[in-house]
């Protein structure tokens, strides 16, 4: 049978159920044999992430131990400098054959600047793309690149092809994000290091509550996020 691939790039800076949730529901609406969390190395846009390359690796490894369906791919943190998404799909082409359905997943915010993507025409020689959109972020109907919304304008509404088909899917939106997670958990061990101050219980039960426990414990070890990035 033709393999079924999801690819879901980010810098999972941390990861969170938010994460996995949405990587549950699209292994689901895209009929997936496997999702691959791809960690980035350097984003081209971002600033550098809080924790490491391997610390990110880490943490996804330990957040998805228990889901078969769910992996993680290092390729990119691997890479020296900036990763560019069209390296690592020419690579995993190469890796899974012409016939495997590549499906590449993206949300609406990144999507309305592909076109500033580094040899970003390539990526539907190489793969699928399904973009994401969900509540609160920018719609796909807003997206005013001429480019984009000609592919937008041609989306099927299930992929079948190994590459070249662009499908559009509503998810629910995450109700946390990283941003949020690493200032709860600065904020924590701004109150660890003070003799004087009370640990803000709101702030702890947003970590345990949003971040596996198997990754808090890492974090917790590793140090990460003692000042807000």
């Amino acid at each position: 049978m033709t393999q079924r691939i999801g690819i879901f790039g980010g810098t999972f800076d941390p990861v969170h159920y938010g994460h996995i949730a949405s990587a549950k529901m699209l292994v689901a609406k895209l009929s997936l044999d496997v999702l691959y969390f791809m960690p980035c190395q350097q984003h081209p846009f971002r600033k550098h992430p809080g924790a490491s390359p391997s610390q990110r690796a880490d943490m996804l490894t330990l957040a998805v131990a228990d889901e078969t369906q769910l992996q993680v791919d290092e390729r990119e943190l691997r890479r020296d400098g900036i990763s560019y998404t069209v390296d690592s799909l020419q690579d995993i082409r190469s890796e899974f054959g012409e016939d495997a359905v590549i499906i590449f997943i993206l949300g609406t915010d990144a999507f309305a600047s592909l076109h500033q993507w580094e040899r970003w025409q390539s990526l539907l020689l190489l793969s699928n793309v399904a973009v994401i959109e969900r509540a609160g972020q920018q719609t796909a109907a807003q997206i005013t690149e001429s480019a984009l919304k000609a592919l937008l304008a041609q989306s099927v509404t299930t992929i079948n092809a190994s590459h070249g088909e662009l499908v559009q899917l509503v998810l629910e939106p995450y109700i946390i994000s990283s941003t949020v997670l690493r200032s709860a958990l600065a904020a924590t061990y701004q109150v660890d290091n003070k003799v004087d101050s009370k640990v803000d219980e709101a702030q702890i039960k947003v970590i345990h509550e949003f971040i596996p426990a198997s990754v808090v414990q890492y974090i917790e070890a590793q140090q990460l996020y003692q000042s807000n990035h």
